[in-house]
């Protein structure tokens, strides 16, 4: 009964193809195919692959169309400038640039390298200084005379200092 069942169903589709063929035929529905595009995962990235793989070679296109418009324009260009100029630069090989090139990152890395390590140094002999200046200001203000009251004489030159640099 069931088997009948699908026999219609799909005698019925291919009615619907052989049918005129004016009229727009009608696929059977296949649900493995759909489910396959609708839930497996392998199908999503191979889609993902393949728009990847497009937008590559669009833009692989496109920088050579730009590569080959730069070229004529500088073909034109150097025309020109070799009426005006007599002696040409020497051009290097991609090696040279590229090693010219390490070498000036080299060099910005250490400066920069050195940089740090100055500021560092001069950070840490900052502290320092404070450090001995706070542990002078605390000698002085820590003064005690024998009956335990405090000294007066440092504290009243620790002002008069700082209204002498204020002014």
């Amino acid at each position: 009964m069931q088997n009948n069942r699908k026999d219609l169903g799909r005698n019925k589709a291919l009615k619907i193809k052989k049918g005129d063929n004016n009229e727009q035929t009608k696929k059977p529905f296949d649900k493995k195919t759909y489910r396959l595009k609708k839930y497996s995962n392998k199908y999503k990235v191979d889609q993902w692959e393949d728009r990847r793989k497009k937008a590559v070679l669009r833009q692989y296109y496109k920088d050579l169309q730009k590569g080959q418009k730069n070229a004529a324009h500088l073909k034109t260009e150097s025309k020109d400038n070799d009426t005006e100029t007599s002696n040409p630069q020497p051009k290097g090989n991609a090696f040279h640039a590229a090693k010219i090139e390490y070498l000036k990152k080299k060099d910005e890395k250490k400066n920069r390298r050195e940089e740090a390590q100055r500021k560092k140094e001069e950070k840490i002999e900052a502290l320092r200084k404070y450090r001995e200046e706070k542990a002078l200001k605390y000698k002085k203000l820590s003064k005690k005379t024998k009956k335990g009251q405090p000294v007066m004489k440092d504290r009243l030159e620790m002002l008069l200092e700082k209204i002498q640099q204020t002014s």
